[in-house]
């Protein structure tokens, strides 16, 4: 297995893919996947064209994240790649029916078992806005099974060599590498649990049969005796998923007296204020980062994708937790990038994380 990045600044969408495309890519042959994202104002058409023109129809995923990181630098608009050579690799992309997010993902996930592939593991890039793309994950992982492992993130848009879409999600499976996962974000929760009386979609209006935003605010108060602003990420809720984690959950808006989540928590689901010590979030990314790397027999490369909402909570301080990642990675060839919401398997079912960092090793062995 051979492992390049390349990343460029150019302001031209064809100057930026070819400058990073020719940093990652063996002049002898084309990779056997390559994974490209992108951040800023650049045009998605002519980003997935410029990948199409220098790839010429070998396998390539990607996607508009908020920004790419290195050990030291915060890039908001540019162009990264990672080329992946030894490696088997086939792409999907589809648009998604809200609607019908569950099902259509049980159709993506079915197309890669009809090619008769028995493991491996899949990278997802849904779109972030799908307040369904829980359904979706769990669409994908019925007929997939735990026999492969699952890592990815939200993005803005989403392409593959076959096309683009700003409204649906693009996956590969990759064969004949092995991966191990970490993923964490350092929150805690605040309080004695709420049951969710009542909810639809994305939107709870209930929490102990009283309206949402009503007791949302009384646990606050009663732990801290303060009022806050509900939107300012300092806290969120958390769903309980077994050994002591949670899963938190954003809340992005009030409306009326409902709390509106970036994705669907279902009615009588147990959940938790979650809080942070914003001080500690760089040893927390330290800390996934060593047990990721430890697991892993024969690392080649690393995919780090971690939460926009990490850099706005810690601010300048957010390039401690950069710092950390890199410098556990030592040599490894690494990519980061700040996404909306991040999927891992590492509970063993892959799940949709919120304020989270995800780790993914990638190499050999096993």
């Amino acid at each position: 297995m051979q492992i390049r990045i390349g990343i460029s600044q150019e302001h031209k969408e064809k100057a930026a893919v070819a400058q990073a495309l020719a940093e990652s890519r063996s002049e002898s042959r084309l990779p056997d996947l390559t994974i490209l994202f992108y951040a800023g104002d650049y045009d998605l058409r002519a980003v997935w064209e410029a990948c199409s023109d220098i790839l010429n129809h070998s396998p390539f995923i990607g996607g508009q994240v908020g920004a790419i990181f290195t050990m030291d630098r915060i890039f908001r608009q540019g162009v990264a790649a990672l080329s992946v050579y030894g490696v088997k690799a086939q792409t999907r992309i589809t648009p998604v029916d809200i609607t019908r997010a569950y099902r259509e993902g049980q159709e993506l996930g079915a197309s890669f078992v009809e090619d008769s592939v028995q493991e491996g593991a899949v990278l997802m890039l849904p779109h972030v806005h799908n307040y369904k793309l829980s359904a979706l994950i769990r669409g994908i992982y019925s007929n997939l099974g735990p026999s492969f492992q699952y890592f990815g993130a939200g993005t803005v848009s989403q392409f593959t060599e076959a096309g683009y879409t700003d409204e649906g999600v693009a996956l590969a499976l990759v064969e004949e590498a092995y991966f191990t996962q970490g993923v964490g974000h350092g929150w805690m929760p605040l309080g004695e649990p709420m049951l969710i009386t009542r909810a639809e979609r994305n939107r709870i209006y209930e929490l102990d049969g009283q309206p949402a935003v009503q007791r949302y605010c009384a646990v606050v108060r009663e732990m801290l005796d303060q009022e806050i602003d509900i939107t300012g990420h300092k806290f969120q809720l958390g769903i309980p998923c077994g050994s002591g984690d949670y899963v938190v959950r954003d809340i992005i808006e009030v409306e009326d007296q409902a709390l509106v989540c970036v994705t669907e928590i279902p009615p009588k689901s147990m959940v938790s204020l979650m809080t942070t010590s914003i001080p500690a979030l760089p040893a927390v990314a330290k800390r996934i980062t060593e047990e990721t790397l430890d697991q892993h027999p024969e690392p080649k490369f690393a995919i780090m994708f971690d939460c926009v909402s990490r850099e706005r909570l810690q601010k300048d301080s957010f390039i401690l937790e950069t710092q950390n990642i890199y410098r556990v990675l030592g040599d490894l060839p690494a990519l980061g990038v700040l996404t909306f919401g991040e999927i891992s398997s590492s509970f063993g079912i892959p799940l949709y994380h919120n304020k989270a960092l995800s780790v993914t090793i990638g190499g050999e062995g096993r």
